[in-house]
């Protein structure tokens, strides 16, 4: 358990010890469960409690959105290579810019949220992201590189997918370049492994993705936001599109 809820469970038990002792006598076992229960929650992982998508597809999102609410980028390129970022936007701050950045030379797909809050209601989860467009266009090519994030502030960059050979050779150069980067077991959850992932149903079925925290993305922005990512870009931003091109250019 990390520090900052060791340190809330502690101060909510404390908390505790002050309720009304006439409470406490005419509700013990009330007073018990209740204890239970909060240790049983700071024991839950944040990711758990807002794991659950609010749409199971895209028809459901699209039937129940606004159509400003989210948009769909797209671009051809002549390349086996299609970059994917299927969280864009305010859903998973940062994988747009990167994936923009990335795909001068390739093909890429975005789905971005651009509500001005609660974004991750448009969250579909890779294994049930079926917009139409980006079935296409995964079918369409042999590799996809697709890019994702996850709630943590530590700075990390998680490297899995089906092509487990490229996903070893990235990991090995994001760290000589000195990122943060390690490589995921195919049992891990941020594995992309699945053949229902998105990702996996290229020609090849062969895919990499990389989930990038939120402390390691918000490190490559002057200001995360969703308006202002876009033009405040820095340095460590563009040393880390540099070494994921120079790597995507000499391995595809």
């Amino acid at each position: 358990m990390k520090p900052a809820k060791v340190s809330l469970l502690r101060r909510l038990l404390h908390s505790l010890k002050h309720v009304d002792c006439n409470i406490v006598k005419r509700f013990p076992s009330t007073f018990k469960i209740v204890k239970l229960l909060i240790v049983f929650v700071m024991f839950i992982p944040i990711s758990s409690i807002y794991a659950e998508d609010v749409y199971q597809n895209f028809e459901e999102l699209k039937n129940n959105e606004e159509p400003s609410d989210y948009r769909i980028v797209t671009k051809e390129a002549g390349h086996p290579v299609l970059v994917l970022a299927i969280h864009g936007g305010g859903i998973e701050g940062g994988t747009s810019e990167v994936a923009r950045e990335l795909s001068k030379e390739y093909a890429m797909y975005v789905f971005e949220g651009l509500k001005s809050s609660g974004n991750f209601a448009l969250h579909i989860t890779s294994t049930h992201f079926d917009e139409p467009r980006a079935l296409r266009m995964t079918k369409n090519h042999e590799y996809v590189i697709s890019l994702h994030g996850y709630a943590e502030e530590d700075q990390q960059i998680e490297v899995g997918g089906t092509d487990r050979e490229r996903a070893a050779g990235l990991v090995e150069e994001l760290q000589n370049a000195g990122f943060p980067a390690v490589l995921l077991s195919t049992d891990h959850p941020h594995a992309g492994v699945s053949p229902n992932n998105i990702a996996n149903k290229s020609k090849t079925g062969l895919s990499i993705q990389i989930e990038m925290s939120t402390g390691f993305r918000r490190s490559l922005f002057g200001i995360f936001s969703l308006k202002s990512r876009s033009v405040t870009q820095n340095e460590r931003f563009y040393d880390f599109t540099e070494v994921m091109s120079r790597f995507l250019k000499s391995n595809y």
